[in-house]
């Protein structure tokens, strides 16, 4: 397997629990009806999961931990 694999692995599982969890944490400190705050909410919780994911990924890269491993038969 090659590098891209450790961080893509790493980035997308990270990045859509990250963004699911803050998303939905926000919506209880928030305004719901206040569409400005949403958003303000999802573009917060958007940048900070890519931003973890980027860097979790290349620290895959780097220690090929593989997190999807297969059964042995």
């Amino acid at each position: 397997m090659d590098s891209g694999y450790y961080f893509k692995t790493t980035f997308l599982s990270i990045t859509a629990g990250i963004f699911a969890g803050m998303f939905i944490y926000g919506l209880f400190d928030i305004d719901i009806s206040n569409a400005r705050a949403v958003g303000g909410v999802a573009l917060r919780s958007i940048v900070v999961a890519i931003i973890t994911g980027v860097l979790l990924g290349l620290a895959n890269m780097y220690f090929k931990i593989d997190v999807a491993k297969k059964k042995s038969k």
